[in-house]
């Protein structure tokens, strides 16, 4: 893997401050909160002339360059405060609402909380490597 970084993706997309199996809390428009877990973090290279969709947009690298991509499972928004989020994450019991997110790490990242930390089992990763081998092809993007 190449060390160098570029410029075409700002910052902010090369750097992440949680870890792969870190259970996250977050706080819903409606007030409630959720669990969240990170299931991967990668990083990818590209290429100049490489393309990338991102919210459904496509863009095509002016130089090389690499991003992070983190890959979360989103829980429910089912908690009435942090303290019953962190008690339901330390406690291993919480509702997934998406299996697997593909996102850039500033907008993974915004609004979370640490609240533990669980292995990622084999079980978990399975819309991720679903999504991987697409993303590879080509034929899907993130967040």
């Amino acid at each position: 893997m190449a060390t160098y970084a570029g410029s075409f993706f700002p910052p902010e997309y090369k750097q992440f401050a949680f870890k792969e199996g870190d259970v996250l809390a977050s706080n819903r428009s409606d007030g409630k909160f959720a669990v969240n877990k990170i299931l991967k973090v990668d990083r990818f290279d590209f290429k100049k002339g490489t393309a990338i969709s991102i919210q459904g947009k496509p863009f095509v690298a002016t130089e090389d360059d690499y991003l992070l991509i983190v890959s979360c499972a989103l829980g429910e928004a089912e908690f009435k405060s942090l303290d019953e989020a962190r008690q339901a994450a330390k406690a291993g019991r919480w509702t997934i609402k998406l299996g697997h997110v593909p996102n850039r790490s500033p907008g993974a990242a915004a609004g979370q909380i640490l609240v533990g930390s669980a292995p990622v089992s084999e079980a978990e990763l399975t819309g991720y490597r679903q999504w991987k081998a697409a993303f590879e092809r080509g034929e899907a993007g993130i967040f």
